[in-house]
């Protein structure tokens, strides 16, 4: 990490800590075809220790969730209530007209702090007004062609100024960016810029960055300040993937593999 070191204490938990002391996390997401995105940040939401998961999804995709993960509540996302303590919003969510309607009411209600990715992203790189309902309660995680569409810069020119475009990001929406690449910027809402260079090739897999926002989602739920939870959430995740790649070799980690590996005490 860069320029402050940053300090994380878990809240801790008592013999008598019950699952609504531990924190809820919502992840709204996974049209028909896409259950795999919310059920990986669902369980990771679940590994780094949020009490409760609940996923908001299509209809159809009841069965697979109650058959994957179980632990889990599942809510029809058309009649879902927006309710949690930290909420995961866009894996795998499709493009759809009303994934468009639901990305717009989930960001204007500000009910939690919420993690935007994935299909969220792409929605709001195609309605660029979306972007100011942005705030400090607000973390965009995207890779590196993903912050093209949102900014319109090329890809190269990312690639070359990943700090400078993290960073002008965040000021300009006044919110906080995880630019993802093998080095990955941390741009928070207060000016604060951290890099993480503990990132590997074993996270270039499907599945992975839907970890990384059930991660970050679960520590704010459980309590853990914003900022601490996204820059220890980054670093947990890329150290996940590291030893799933040093345990089965970078190109064979899944997903899964990378879950297996989340530690936290």
């Amino acid at each position: 990490m860069k320029d402050t070191k940053i300090d994380i204490t878990l809240p801790s938990r008592s013999l008598v800590t019950n699952k609504g002391d531990a924190g809820k996390v919502l992840v709204i997401g996974s049209d028909i075809g896409m259950a795999g995105a919310s059920y990986f940040s669902a369980e990771a939401a679940y590994r780094c220790g949020a009490g409760l998961v609940e996923i908001s999804s299509h209809p159809e995709n009841r069965m697979v969730f109650q058959t994957l993960i179980p632990e889990a509540i599942f809510s029809d996302w058309s009649t879902a209530k927006i309710n949690a303590d930290a909420i995961v919003l866009g894996v795998g969510l499709g493009r759809s007209d009303f994934a468009s309607r639901l990305t717009e009411r989930v960001l204007t209600l500000k009910k939690a702090f919420t993690v935007v990715d994935a299909d969220a992203l792409n929605i709001m790189a195609e309605n660029k007004d979306l972007l100011n309902l942005l705030s400090p309660d607000t973390v965009v995680t995207p890779h590196i062609k993903e912050m093209s569409r949102l900014t319109g810069l090329e890809v190269e020119y990312i690639l070359e100024n990943p700090e400078k475009v993290a960073l002008e990001f965040s000021k300009k929406y006044n919110t906080n960016v995880v630019l993802k690449n093998k080095v990955t910027y941390v741009a928070l809402a207060d000016g604060d810029i951290y890099e993480n260079r503990e990132g590997s090739s074993a996270l270039s897999k499907g599945g992975s960055g839907d970890i990384l926002t059930g991660v970050i989602a679960s520590l704010v739920a459980q309590g853990v300040k914003v900022k601490e939870a996204i820059v220890y959430g980054v670093y947990i995740h890329s150290l996940a993937g590291r030893v799933a790649g040093e345990k089965l070799g970078e190109r064979r980690v899944l997903a899964r593999d990378i879950l297996n590996e989340l530690t936290l005490q």
